[in-house]
């Protein structure tokens, strides 16, 4: 069975008695509220909440560097807390009525979410970028008698791990991994990776990178990855929509590159990437994107990224 939540979602709506948990008077602005220093113009994107009345009529057009008036800014992130509560609501009740028809004990549960969000982060609203406030999304997974207790890992997992994972956790056969040329001739296959095992070893080795694109404007693609060594990368290059495919080149004047420190620079807040003392680190990241998600597979020993 597959239920999915329409909030948090805009609009943001929800009953008042949600608002309610959340006084105006405790709601914080985004710490961050510029673009990243020395960001390429293409990473930016914040084109959506503006086409709400309510926020046109306060002049917001969602610009480089231009920010939502405070006032409404709390407003909006007041009710973006409101419609999560809202549907942590309704998600327990479905988790209710899973024990009550005594279908706890032999039910295996993922939540997850389709996407990040910002909210007034880099000045910007809602996602279309690659960054990773945008990119990161929550995933959970319960095995009765696997996951009793809690734990938590920091391995990296991603979407399209999630169908095999639940394959496993309920004793189906695992597709096998999609070939790397005409996968579409095989009927059943799959480009993720059951991460069942983390659920016993929180700390297992694992795949050193996740991926996700966005596009711009049609002929370009922004393709980024995190590694586990808590760098995050992306590169925005020609991208030929007819074929659906890149040869990795940087001839438009709207290409660009980002390089972000996690472990110094949790936000995404300064670009590193063209700075020279980090230009060989750009190159070697920039050919381990291009080897793709594969190189991630086989016990994560085929690409190292430092």
């Amino acid at each position: 069975m597959a239920v999915g939540f329409h909030k948090p979602h805009l609009p943001s709506i929800a009953p008042e008695r949600f608002f309610d948990l959340y006084p105006t008077d405790s709601i914080e602005l985004a710490s961050n509220p510029f673009a990243p220093a020395d960001m390429p113009d293409v990473a930016y994107a914040s084109w959506e909440l503006q086409n709400w009345g309510d926020v046109a009529a306060v002049n917001f057009t969602g610009q480089v560097n231009e920010t939502l008036v405070d006032w409404k800014a709390i407003e909006e992130r007041r009710a973006y807390q409101a419609a999560v509560s809202f549907m942590d609501e309704n998600l327990g009740l479905l988790l209710q009525k899973v024990q009550t028809l005594g279908l706890w004990e032999s039910t295996v549960i993922v939540f997850w979410g389709d996407h990040g969000f910002k909210l007034g982060e880099h000045g910007a609203w809602c996602k279309h970028t690659n960054w990773d406030i945008d990119t990161t999304s929550p995933v959970l997974l319960r095995v009765p008698g696997v996951t009793d207790g809690g734990l938590i890992s920091e391995a990296l997992v991603e979407h399209v791990d999630i169908m095999p994972t639940m394959a496993e956790a309920a004793g189906i056969t695992v597709p096998p991994t999609c070939p790397d040329t005409e996968p579409w001739l095989t009927a059943h296959c799959t480009e993720g990776s059951s991460f069942l095992a983390l659920a016993s070893t929180p700390s297992l080795a694992w795949k050193n990178a996740s991926y996700s694109q966005y596009p711009r404007s049609g002929d370009i693609m922004g393709y980024s990855f995190t590694t586990e060594a808590h760098v995050r990368f992306t590169a925005w290059v020609d991208f030929n929509t007819t074929t659906n495919t890149t040869a990795w080149t940087m001839t438009s004047s709207k290409c660009g590159l980002e390089l972000y420190d996690h472990v110094t620079d949790p936000d995404e807040n300064y670009n590193l990437a063209y700075r020279v003392d980090y230009a060989d680190e750009v190159d070697r990241l920039f050919d381990a994107l291009k080897a793709g998600w594969r190189s991630t597979l086989d016990g994560l020993t085929s690409l190292v990224i430092a």
